[in-house]
C-alpha cells in the first residue's frame, strides 16, 4: 500500500509540475490541450474517481458480514459519490456517445453540457458556489479540522469511525497543502482549477486507500 500510495504520489506531482511549467511557457497548449475537457488531465482525473468507487464497492462486499449496517451504507454512498463525480467529469458520456443534452441543460448550463456543476441557477454558477466555495470549506474541515477532532475528541472519533469516514494522514495533508500552492500561487491560469482538481481527486482517493484511521476498513 506504501508503495502505491507513493507512486501516485509522485505521479501527481510529476503531472502538476508540468502544468504549471506549461502555464508559464506555453499558455495556450496549457489550456487548448493539457487541462482541457475531454483531455488527458481531465481523463486522468476520471481513473482516480473510478479507482475509489471500485474500492468502495470492495470494501461494502469484503466487510458486509463485519461491520454495521451504517457502516457499509457511508462506505456505499462514498463510492456512489466517487461514481457521479467521474459522471459530472465527462458530462455523462455526452460527447463519448455523442449524446445532444435535454432541452434544460441547454437553457441552463453554461456550457450547454449534461451535468450538473456547470448549472446557472439565477445568474450564478452552481460551480462556483457549491463546488467552488462549499468545496473549499470542506476541505479545510477535512483535512485541517476533523483530524485534529479525531485525535482529541473520544466520541467523534467514534462518530467518524462508526459513519467510515477515511482520515487524511499527515502526509496526505503535506501533499494537499503543496498541491494548493503550486496551483493556486505558481499558476498563472483561469484553468488552474482543472489542475487543482485532477491533484485533489488523487489526494483524496490515497487518503481513501490508506487512511489514518485505517484500521476500521480491514
Amino acid at each position: 500500500m506504501v508503495i502505491i500510495e507513493r507512486s501516485i504520489a509522485s505521479f501527481v506531482l510529476v503531472l502538476v509540475s508540468i502544468g504549471v511549467i506549461l502555464s508559464h511557457t506555453n499558455k495556450a497548449f496549457f489550456e487548448g490541450v493539457y487541462v482541457r475537457e475531454d483531455h488527458f488531465i481531465e481523463w486522468v482525473t476520471v481513473v482516480a474517481l473510478l479507482c475509489g468507487f471500485f474500492l468502495c464497492i470492495y470494501r461494502v462486499y469484503k466487510l458486509k458480514n463485519k461491520r454495521s449496517k451504517i457502516f457499509l451504507a457511508a462506505t456505499l454512498l462514498l463510492g456512489m459519490l466517487y461514481f457521479f463525480g467521474a459522471g459530472e467529469e465527462i458530462s455523462w458520456g455526452q460527447r463519448i456517445f455523442n449524446i445532444t443534452p435535454h432541452k434544460f441543460f441547454l437553457e441552463h448550463n453554461s456550457q450547454k453540457e449534461s451535468n450538473l456543476h456547470n448549472l446557472v441557477v439565477g445568474g450564478k454558477k452552481i460551480n462556483k458556489i457549491v463546488f467552488g466555495l462549499g468545496l473549499s470549506i470542506i476541505v479545510v474541515i477535512y483535512f485541517l479540522i476533523m483530524p485534529i477532532l479525531y485525535k482529541r475528541v473520544e466520541s467523534i472519533k467514534k462518530l467518524i469511525n462508526r459513519l467510515a469516514i477515511p482520515l487524511p494522514r499527515g502526509f496526505h495533508i503535506i501533499c494537499y497543502l503543496l498541491l494548493a500552492f503550486l496551483v493556486l500561487v505558481l499558476t498563472p491560469s483561469t484553468k488552474k482549477g482543472e489542475l487543482l482538481e485532477f491533484g485533489g481527486c488523487w489526494i483524496f482517493f490515497m487518503t481513501t486507500l490508506r487512511p489514518y484511521n485505517h484500521k476500521v476498513f480491514e
